[in-house]
């Protein structure tokens, strides 16, 4: 994989955007900033009950069991109607052990650049809420891996939504004894056809994951993973239900992979093909699909769908087809308060294996307290 190539992909969707907000000048601001929260103080109560299982017969993937709570209680203040600072904390506890498995300190500074591109600088809008597909994103890191750290640029706009962010994910000083780790994405959508109920938008993602440094004292090659996805979603609204068909091709490449230790990878390019059909109401999601993987890897995503095994890197298969089954049972209890239902089935059509499932229960809290409105405090002369 070429980085050069890696690095114009990356600059063309950020000059895309750009694009498309100065021509068009017709644009819908994305509802994260609040325009007339100037000078609130605010408190925000975030949490998550959630029970997952995942009970996988192939060697693909690993079973998982897991019931726990994540709390992200954070306080916000708005210095303007343009810019919002987050400070707070995550944790992350597990039924069954004592105290936290993760408690993160919270930091985020918001701040809209103009209208239709803000800019957020710390703990990231991200996990989940870049709305990647399973193969390069999958759901398990919701709990596993929640909070990210780095840079972010938001844009929306009458014909595009765009996700452009940097996850720092390993930190590293002078002869430290591993290498640093990022992860560079962004998920954008342009608006093909918005017309009687029908809506057509086309999809790009991209997701580079890169593992090295110059100042650290680890013995092992600098190297790049590369993923992309391109495809349409074709939509049909009709009454309470929305339809929508989504066809994604999907590339995986890599620079500078080691040829053995515990960085080792059976591949170093490889396709892959998903195609889906959703049904999403306000009550429920039903989503079924085909997969057809050849030696297809990705830094991120279910390892239900890669031509390698999660825990044995000596097990490995080029061709990969599955397919699947998701069912959600959505209930909003009120407008902050909802409680999920989910079920997944993977059939894998290659090896003759029982079909891999999950199911799990989520309660899903996200609450807004005002504070006050802090005024400004007047400096008297001497």
């Amino acid at each position: 994989m070429n980085i050069r190539l890696v690095n114009f992909t990356f600059f063309f969707v950020f000059l895309l955007s750009l694009k498309d907000s100065i021509a068009q000048n017709i644009l819908t601001p994305r509802d994260l900033l609040c325009d007339s929260c100037s000078k609130n103080l605010n408190f925000r109560f975030e949490s998550s009950s959630f029970f997952k299982n995942n009970e996988y017969e192939s060697h693909f993937a690993t079973s998982f069991t897991g019931i726990g709570l994540m709390l992200k209680p954070s306080m916000e203040y708005y210095f303007g109607s343009n810019t919002k600072l987050n400070l707070g904390a995550f944790g992350l506890k597990y039924s069954g052990l004592n105290g936290f498995s993760e408690l993160i300190p919270i930091y985020q500074i918001h701040h809209k650049l103009i209208n239709g591109f803000e800019l957020v600088l710390g703990s990231l809008n991200g996990n989940l809420n870049h709305d990647l597909a399973e193969p390069l994103y999958r759901f398990d890191r919701y709990y596993l891996n929640n909070v990210e750290y780095g840079i972010q640029l938001l844009h929306k706009s009458k014909y595009m939504d765009s996700d452009l962010w940097l996850n720092w994910e390993q930190f590293i000083f002078e002869r430290d004894p591993y290498q640093e780790e990022f992860t560079i994405g962004n998920h954008s959508k342009i608006m093909l056809l918005n017309k009687n109920k029908i809506e057509i938008n086309a999809d790009f993602q991209l997701l580079i994951y890169h593992r090295g440094g110059e100042i650290d004292s680890y013995i092992g090659p600098s190297f790049y993973i590369f993923n992309s996805g391109y495809g349409c979603d074709f939509s049909f609204k009709k009454r309470s239900i929305n339809y929508t068909f989504r066809p994604r091709y999907m590339i995986y490449g890599s620079q500078g992979l080691p040829e053995s230790g515990e960085n080792y990878k059976p591949y170093k390019n490889g396709r892959g093909f998903l195609c889906s059909g959703d049904l999403d109401h306000k009550y429920f999601y039903i989503e079924s699909g085909y997969w057809n993987g050849n030696q297809f890897i990705s830094s991120s995503g279910e390892y239900l769908y890669m031509s390698m095994s999660e825990s044995d890197p000596s097990f490995y298969q080029a061709e990969r087809q599955l397919i699947y089954n998701k069912f959600r049972l959505k209930r909003h209890i009120g407008n902050n308060l909802k409680l999920e239902l989910r079920a997944n089935l993977y059939v894998d059509i290659k090896n003759k294996v029982l079909p891999d499932y999950s199911y799990g229960v989520y309660f899903i809290a996200n609450e807004l307290f005002f504070l006050k409105k802090i005024s400004k405090n007047r400096i008297l002369n001497p």
